[in-house]
C-alpha cells in the first residue's frame, strides 16, 4: 500500500472527463455515490489522474462546486501523499502485481474511524494486477464496508478483474476521446508530429504525451519490427523471438494487445491503420485474431500473476502461433 506524493488535480485533469466528472460530483452532492466505483478506460488516457481528483474531492473539507478547494487540511494531506483515510494500492517498485500483504495492510485502514472525521477512499490502480490472494482479500473488505468507505477502482482490463469484485461495484466505461480531440489536445501541449505518436499510443494521448519524456517510442517501434519481420520472412522466427525477448514481457504483450485491437478494427471496421504490424495482422481470420487476443490476455494474466516464463520461450510459443494462424489464413486464401 502506498499514498505517494504528487500532483492532485483539484477538477477533472483531461477535458474528456468532464461529463463523467459533473455526474460523479451530482452522485457525491446528493449522497448517491456507490461504496465501490470501477473505472473502465484504455490505458493511456489519464484515468488513474481521474480517480486521484476524485479522491480528493470525497477527502476535501471545503468542495467549491465542482471541485476541492486545494487549500484546506484534506487536500494538503493528499497532496503530501499522508492522508491517514486516503490509501493507494498499486504494484510496488520493481512489481507487475499488487500482492495480499498490501491489502492487509489497507484492511487495517478500512477497519478504523477516519482520524479526519470524513470519508476513507481506497483507489486500486490497475485492479486486475491484483493476484489471486490479493484480489480474494480485497473483496471482503468490498462485501463488508467499515463507515463512509468509497473505493475507487480503475480498471484498464477489466474483465480480468475477478467477477465478483465487478459484480460489487458501480462500473463506468470512460470513453476513449476521438481521434481529433486528442490531437487538438497534444497541439495545445505542443507536440510536433502529433498523429505519428498517437498512433504509436493507439488513440490514448496521455500516454502519448508521456512517450515523449522516455524512450517508449523506440521501443514501440522496436517491437513493431521485429514482430513485422518474424511475420513478413525477414527473420526467422527464432531470430525475431531473441529481438522481442530483450524487452521486459509485460511490454511485449501489452504492445500486441494493442496492435491485435487495432487489427480487429482494421480487420471489422474496414478502416485503414498505417503500422505494417497491425496490417500483417488484419489479414489473419476474424476467429484467429479473437482466439489470440485471449491468449495474450491470458498471458498478460499469467505474468501479473507473478508467473517468470522464459522470455526467448515464451515469445518463441507467441511467434509460432502467429504464423500457424498465417499459414491457416493464406491456405483457405489458395482454396478459395
Amino acid at each position: 500500500m502506498s499514498s505517494p506524493s504528487a500532483v492532485v488535480f483539484a477538477q477533472p485533469p483531461y477535458p474528456w472527463f468532464y461529463d463523467y466528472w459533473q455526474q460523479f460530483v451530482a452522485q457525491v452532492n446528493s449522497q448517491r455515490l456507490p461504496h465501490a466505483v470501477l473505472l473502465k478506460s484504455i490505458d493511456g488516457m489519464g484515468t488513474r489522474a481521474l480517480a486521484m481528483a476524485m479522491a480528493q474531492f470525497l477527502l476535501c473539507r471545503a468542495p467549491a462546486e465542482a471541485q476541492s478547494c486545494g487549500r484546506c487540511r484534506g487536500c494538503e494531506l493528499v497532496a503530501a501523499g499522508s492522508h491517514p483515510d486516503f490509501a493507494f494500492l498499486e504494484p510496488e517498485e520493481g512489481s507487475h502485481v499488487i500482492k495480499i500483504a498490501q491489502v492487509r495492510e489497507l484492511s487495517r485502514v478500512v477497519a478504523n474511524t477516519a482520524q479526519q472525521g470524513g470519508r476513507k477512499v481506497i483507489l486500486v490502480a490497475p485492479a486486475e494486477v491484483m493476484n489471486v490472494e490479493a484480489a480474494n482479500a480485497i473483496l471482503k473488505n468490498l462485501e463488508e464496508p467499515s463507515g463512509d468507505t468509497v473505493f475507487l477502482l480503475v480498471g484498464y482490463q477489466a474483465a480480468r478483474i475477478l467477477p465478483t469484485i465487478r459484480s460489487r461495484t458501480s462500473q463506468v466505461a470512460l470513453a476513449t476521446p476521438s481521434w481529433s480531440d486528442a490531437l487538438s489536445w497534444l497541439s495545445r501541449n505542443q507536440v510536433n508530429q502529433p498523429e505519428v505518436i498517437l498512433k504509436a499510443a493507439g488513440g490514448a494521448p496521455v500516454k502519448a504525451l508521456e512517450w515523449l519524456d522516455g524512450n517508449q517510442l523506440d521501443i514501440h517501434n522496436d517491437i513493431a519490427q521485429a514482430l513485422a519481420k518474424g511475420l513478413n520472412g525477414s527473420l526467422s522466427p527464432i531470430d525475431a523471438s531473441k529481438k522481442l525477448a530483450a524487452f521486459d514481457l509485460p511490454v511485449v504483450f501489452g504492445v500486441v494487445l494493442q496492435w491485435l485491437q487495432r487489427a480487429i478494427r482494421v480487420s471489422c471496421a474496414n478502416v485503414h491503420d498505417d503500422l505494417e504490424v497491425v496490417g500483417i495482422l488484419a489479414q489473419l481470420l476474424p476467429v484467429h485474431l479473437y482466439s489470440l487476443l485471449d491468449t495474450v490476455q491470458g498471458r498478460m494474466g499469467q505474468l501479473n500473476a507473478g508467473s517468470n516464463p522464459n522470455k526467448v520461450l515464451a515469445c518463441e510459443e507467441l511467434m509460432l502461433i502467429l504464423l500457424g494462424f498465417k499459414a491457416e489464413q493464406q491456405r483457405l486464401a489458395r482454396q478459395a
